[in-house]
């Protein structure tokens, strides 16, 4: 499975990029998604969504509509719904956590590694300033940027595959 081998190699990364936490932190995202969103997830989400990948754990906090879709993925280590708010059991989980440094999703150079929106930016912040952690936050760039250009096996399988269809179309046409 795709986003089981994603997540793997998410893991990874935060150990060569020496980072405690990757968190991708989205809403509404058949609007307006995060492009490392169709490696952590299959579905579209609604509300607030944090996405917290440690280099030994992974862990979903999505709306409770979105709850049992994420669970059956059975890629993270805890998933937890929420009705109310995302923020009391986001915060709860990074202070469990306590990492010293958190990579979000901006980047002033790279569209694939920007898909935290100000106004998402400015939520994360208040909710992360009301446990002390706002401070912690810097940029996924490079996590993203790795995460995107290597290849995991089903996507070399998949690539393969899509030459040789590709191939096969091509040798279809060339006899018009």
């Amino acid at each position: 499975m795709l986003i089981k081998e994603k997540v793997e190699q998410a893991k990874k990364l935060l150990s060569e990029f020496d980072t405690d936490c990757w968190l991708t932190f989205a809403r509404e995202t058949s609007i307006n998604g995060d492009p490392t969103l169709a490696f952590l997830v299959e579905s579209d989400l609604t509300w607030h969504s944090s996405f917290v990948i440690t280099k030994s754990e992974a862990h979903a906090i999505v709306g409770e509509y979105d709850r049992l879709s994420v669970e059956e993925l059975g890629v993270y280590d805890s998933v937890t719904g929420f009705v109310k708010g995302f923020k009391e059991p986001l915060q709860n989980l990074l202070m469990k956590l306590d990492p010293e440094r958190i990579a979000i999703n901006y980047s002033i150079g790279s569209e694939i590694c920007d898909g935290l929106t100000y106004g998402m930016y400015l939520t994360l912040r208040n909710v992360l300033s009301e446990i002390g952690f706002e401070e912690r936050l810097i940029s996924a760039e490079k996590i993203v940027s790795a995460f995107r250009e290597r290849k995991s096996k089903s996507e070399i399988e998949n690539i393969r595959a899509a030459i040789k269809h590709t191939e096969e179309i091509f040798e279809l046409v060339t006899h018009f």
